[in-house]
């Protein structure tokens, strides 16, 4: 999947992404709606639209020696962020133990799979909070 043209079909929310957004092995109509609903979580807690952040960026999460724990795992990325001053809950992360503790993340479950998500965590840093899900770099 390609991010250039959703991003400029975005322009109503700030927009934030590299010069050069690496493709996602993943489809429109399978993430689209895993968006709708990223989207819909910061507007459900009052943020205008106006005022939520989407950001895209290419990610390399590399190896660290003697764990082999560590999500995400190590690989290239394209991480999706929806930002503003919204509470998406306590800090956690999908898939893992803490994702019981996250109501949000328990409700995208489904959506984040059939995305095709590597990795989604939640995160608070008042008076902002943001969800970001890692999807896998899509090599031609």
């Amino acid at each position: 999947m390609r991010f250039d043209a959703l991003l400029r079909a975005h322009g109503f929310m700030r927009v934030e992404r590299p010069p050069e957004i690496w493709e996602a092995d993943t489809e429109d109509v399978r993430f689209l709606p895993l968006l709708g609903e990223m989207i819909a979580a910061g507007l459900g807690t009052g943020t205008p639209l106006a005022e939520l952040t989407l950001n895209v960026s290419n990610v390399v999460v590399e190896a660290t020696p003697g764990d082999d724990s560590s999500l995400p795992r190590p690989g290239e990325y394209v991480a999706v962020t929806v930002r503003g001053q919204a509470d998406y809950g306590p800090d956690a992360t999908w898939p893992g133990p803490s994702a019981a503790g996250s109501t949000l993340l328990q409700r995208l479950e489904e959506r984040l799979t059939t995305a095709g998500a590597r990795y989604a965590y939640v995160r608070r840093l008042p008076p902002t909070g943001s969800l970001t899900v890692f999807l896998s770099r899509h090599h031609p």
